[in-house]
């Protein structure tokens, strides 16, 4: 018995799939890690607080998620398998001699390699099963027939693979017996005169016992000593240049896809995009493994420095984002001196003073009549960034706030400002709300609060991964300038088109209606990255912001006011959704925007330096502070929140050694926007001689609650924001808000 256990044993281990298994962990470091971030993509492990995994196992395509987005999904999976199937067959297959003398050696091998992606494919579905009737609602029909979607994808790609193969992979019987022609036999000609070009690597050889024949039976493993070692090596090198050809022909169907991103159809799911990446990285590595062997890595370490390089000023041509409309034609000088010389001038204060108390008259005189007094509350909004989360919820909020009013509240708001998605929202909400008074829309409607929820995350994905990261050749033409048609403009071209493209205008298209208080005034604060500077975006001037008394040996001016820095360069011309992009430029999923400034300087999300916009809020109720005193009983900021300000504090529990590498920094990061928060009350506090009432509309009461960080919603994630808004926190928010307005 004991005897019949150890030959067990010992025939597993020997089993060809259980060797191969052991070789990738002994070997394919740097595959294994790639397979690890997918299964903790899938499993909700690995950048949940993002929504990452949503895009996997939620895959939306053309604005749903459906049986051809998870066919697509499917697709690009099966195309990762095989990229791993070539990458192991290469790296491994020299060390499995019996192999080459299998029939159709190739596909015997994928059978066998097939362990971890097998794995894979059924941690997926259990995952998928579970966000596809939590998170969509979908029925058990439409789970299955997503499951089947995604199956059928998988497939297809698979068997076209392994067909291509069949037709050229070499064994023993077929060592000498077949003819190559035409253009296939000219390259195989090429390298067959060099014996470095595709030869296998050196490697240890392992004799298993058994392997799968095919998907349902057990072969013994034949003896390979007798084959002639030049035969075996000869089949492999011709299999690795099947393999390349293979490779090469899937890299250009990628770049086409680049090629074609504009037409709708191949804007794929978000997820599938990744995987692409994925799968484009890994072939690459492949071919060279194949055409450098020892030296791939060493090449393709040295081929990044030299992209590198030449990424700047080069042949490669101009590859920076830059804000559309703007004119760089000429650069701007930046540095302390100009910015003083800008901000610190006693005659633009004043008269930048005085614009704004004409634009406060003008909204009091409507804002009387509002609020049935002689001195009404000034109503300032401040909302905070989230991704589309925050913009759905923002938009929401004003729609349900105007709805209660009877469409009183919007025209009371003097002024808007905040970061990331709130604005994008905020600037919707505005968008439909002019429309409205001339009677075109009635922005009640539900239809626009679905619009601000479609996804802006797939044509993103698609863009970074077919175009961004290798190529970056696409330009676009908008008011007679050329611009990078890079992941910005698909974001902004998105945006338009969620949204009918009522926003797709400049910001000149605004100064009147805003200089008039017809309007709201919205003010952007995107952080300049070099010097952390504000760059303040707003059709109006307002230098005030900086301080009522200016001291030239200052520090230098916080605000960097947009409309002065670039008065030779058109700013009025900037595109509006090109604004509310600079001001919702998270890290690496949108570009910076580069500025036409010498030295150059770049812009990011707002969020970096306030996320609530209450710094900008603070600044001018200080600048307008005796304005406000005369004519006003006092200030009401609105503060539309992506999440409570005193929410708990997160639990530790004991630290273990990888915790006290890294909570430093993950300490810094999740107290990020608390320490914003602090710093937010206090500026609120320090007010003094006006009185200051704050009403909060708070989405999330901790940084637990699930609702992803990202571009992308889910059905769930819709309908919690709309029902959040019902709880009795907001309700009574609410019946503040009314009570003081005096609206009905």
């Amino acid at each position: 018995m004991l005897e019949n256990i150890k030959i067990a044993w010992g025939n597993f281990w020997k089993f060809f799939p259980v060797q191969l298994l052991i070789l990738h962990f002994k070997k394919s470091h740097l595959l294994l890690f790639v397979w690890i971030v997918l299964f903790a993509i899938t499993t909700q492990q690995f950048a949940s607080r993002l929504g990452i995994p949503y895009l996997f196992l939620s895959p939306e395509y053309q604005g749903e998620v459906s049986f051809i987005s998870f066919i697509i999904f499917g697709f690009a999976i099966g195309g990762f398998y095989m990229a791993f199937h070539l990458y192991s067959y290469i790296l491994l297959g020299p060390s499995f001699p019996f192999i080459a003398t299998l029939g159709r050696p190739f596909y015997k091998f994928c059978i066998n390699n097939s362990t971890i992606p097998i794995a894979f494919y059924f941690v997926f579905i259990w995952n998928m099963g579970v966000v596809q009737v939590n998170e969509e609602l979908a029925s058990v029909s439409d789970l299955l027939v997503d499951i089947l979607g995604f199956t059928l994808g998988i497939l297809i790609f698979i068997v076209l693979a392994i067909f291509y193969f069949f037709k050229t992979n070499w064994d023993v019987k077929k060592l000498g017996k077949d003819k190559l022609k035409g253009l296939y036999a000219r390259v195989n000609m090429l390298f067959t005169k060099s014996d470095y070009w595709f030869r296998p690597m050196p490697a240890k050889k392992y004799y298993p016992s058994a392997y799968f024949s095919n998907l349902t039976s057990i072969a013994v493993a034949r003896d390979s000593e007798h084959y002639n070692k030049s035969q075996i090596r000869e089949i492999f090198r011709q299999n690795q240049l099947n393999a390349s050809l293979f490779e090469i022909i899937t890299i250009l169907s990628f770049v086409l896809v680049g090629l074609l991103q504009d037409y709708s159809a191949l804007q794929i799911p978000a997820g599938a995009s990744i995987i692409l990446l994925f799968t484009f990285s890994l072939m690459i590595l492949t071919i060279l493994y194949s055409w450098f062997k020892g030296w791939a890595i060493s090449i393709l370490v040295g081929a990044i420095f030299l992209l590198n390089f030449f990424s700047t000023d080069s042949f490669l041509g101009d590859n920076v984002n830059r804000a559309y409309g703007l004119s760089y034609e000429k650069d701007v000088e930046y540095n302390l001196a100009e910015l003083r010389k800008i901000q610190y001038d006693t005659t633009q204060l004043q008269s930048d003073t005085r614009k704004h108390k004409s634009i406060l008259n003008k909204w009091k005189a409507h804002a009387e009549v509002s609020q049935g007094s002689e001195k009404p509350k000034l109503v300032i909004i401040n909302t905070s960034g989230g991704g589309l989360r925050s913009a759905m919820w923002t938009f929401y909020v004003l729609q349900k706030i105007d709805e209660y009013t009877n469409k009183e509240f919007f025209p009371n708001v003097h002024m808007i400002t905040g970061a990331s998605g709130g604005m994008v929202g905020a600037s919707y909400f505005r968008e439909l709300s002019i429309l409205d008074e001339e009677g075109t829309v009635d922005k009640l409607e539900s239809v626009y609060s679905n619009n601000i929820s479609k996804d802006l995350l797939n044509c993103m994905s698609s863009n970074l991964a077919t175009h961004d990261l290798f190529m970056r050749y696409k330009r676009v033409e908008y008011e007679g300038e050329r611009y990078l048609k890079d992941r910005g403009y698909s974001f902004e071209y998105q945006l338009n088109e969620n949204t009918g493209f009522i926003m797709d205008k400049t910001m000149a298209d605004y100064e009147n209606a805003e200089a008039n208080s017809e309007i709201p005034m919205m003010v952007f604060t995107p952080t300049i990255i070099n010097d952390g500077r504000r760059l303040l975006l707003s059709t109006q001037p307002m230098g005030f912001v900086n301080g009522r008394e200016y001291d030239p040996n200052g520090a230098g001016p916080e605000n960097i006011e947009y409309l002065k820095l670039f008065e030779d360069n058109n700013p009025e011309n900037l595109r509006f959704t090109t604004a509310i992009r600079m001001n919702a430029t998270f890290p690496y999923i949108l570009p910076m925007v580069s500025l036409p400034t010498q030295p150059a300087t770049q812009v990011m999300d707002a969020g970096i330096r306030d996320n609530y916009g209450t710094k900008l809020t603070v600044r001018y109720i200080d600048g307008m502070k005796e304005w406000i005193q005369h004519n006003t009983s006092g200030v009401v900021i609105v503060e539309i929140r992506d999440i409570h300000k005193d929410y708990d504090m997160y639990e530790t529990g004991d630290l273990t050694i990888i915790d006290k590498i890294i909570r430093p920094i993950g300490n810094f990061y999740n107290n990020f926007h608390h320490a914003q928060e602090f710093n937010s009350s206090e500026l609120i506090n320090v007010m003094d001689g006006l009185p200051i009432d704050i009403i909060s509309f708070t989405l999330r009461k901790n940084p637990e609650e699930k609702i992803a960080l990202s571009w992308h919603l889910t059905n769930r994630e819709k309908l919690n924001i709309k029902r959040i808004f019902q709880n009795a926190d907001n309700q009574e928010s609410l019946k503040k808000l009314i009570d003081l307005l005096g609206l009905q």
